[in-house]
């Protein structure tokens, strides 16, 4: 029973080290020491397997102290135990996420005229993919010929215009405050061309993506649609969309 709390502290340890890795991947991305590949696919994945690691100790420990009903090194094995579930629930969600979203990372509510991309052009020379809409690019998805408009349409099909009975101006500001509202860092607005040009980046290795927004007549109202696009080539596992959705939530608040 001596090893009990040996293994409990083993399983702390490499939690531990799972952060320290995970987050200086994290941390390194995000001031710019390496590029995101790096970062994500070399160095993260050291963080997952110490995770890993951790999990399996803790858990090894948990099942020998329940079944000698000893609880020697709890502080230290459940804390890892926990720890490691917390710390392991993202990259497993992400990994189950790539196997059943499909991969694009180009979303758009008009996918036949999509708003393009002006203001924030200059701010995307060094991202992976290009400024022009891919909905009409083919690609190969489950054995078939298929393309990403086709794709966005089957797994995406809630992404669509919003068309309310209104003048364009006050659907504009709803949408520009809307933006605000939303967190997202402002680049750009044209209230006279109606567009407005902004980019969201996630918390821990700081990826940016780019969205721009286009208010404009129809028929006796006004049509807001919204594109969303990753600066990383690969697939988005679905933040494109759901981040379209979110603003749309948003913007009916008012």
């Amino acid at each position: 029973m001596r090893f009990l709390p040996v293994l409990a502290k083993l399983a702390f340890a490499a939690l531990a080290i799972a952060l320290v890795i995970g987050g200086a991947a994290a941390l390194g991305t995000r001031v710019g020491a390496w590029d995101p590949y790096n970062g994500l696919w070399r160095i993260f994945p050291w963080a997952v397997l110490a995770g890993a690691l951790s999990f399996l100790l803790a858990f090894v420990w948990a099942v020998l102290a329940l079944f000698l009903n000893v609880g020697r090194g709890a502080r230290y094995g459940a804390a890892a135990l926990v720890g490691a579930i917390g710390f392991l629930y993202t990259p497993v969600n992400d990994v189950v996420m790539l196997r059943t979203m499909p991969p694009i990372h180009d979303i758009s509510s008009d996918v036949m005229n999509p708003p393009q991309f002006k203001a924030l052009l200059p701010f995307r020379k060094s991202a992976d993919t290009p400024a022009s809409y891919e909905g009409p690019l083919t690609l190969t998805y489950d054995g078939k010929r298929t393309t990403v408009s086709a794709l966005q349409k089957k797994y995406y099909n809630f992404i669509r215009p919003i068309a309310i009975l209104t003048k364009v101006p006050v659907l504009y500001w709803r949408a520009f405050f809307a933006v605000k509202r939303m967190g997202w860092h402002l680049v750009g607005f044209d209230p006279e061309a109606g567009t407005i040009e902004c980019t969201d980046t996630s918390f821990w290795f700081g990826f940016t993506d780019d969205i721009v927004i286009r208010v404009a007549k129809s028929g006796e109202g006004a049509r807001l649609d919204i594109r969303s696009k990753s600066r990383l080539a690969g697939p988005d596992m679905g933040v494109n969309a759901f981040r379209i959705k979110a603003y749309v939530k948003e913007l009916a608040r008012r």
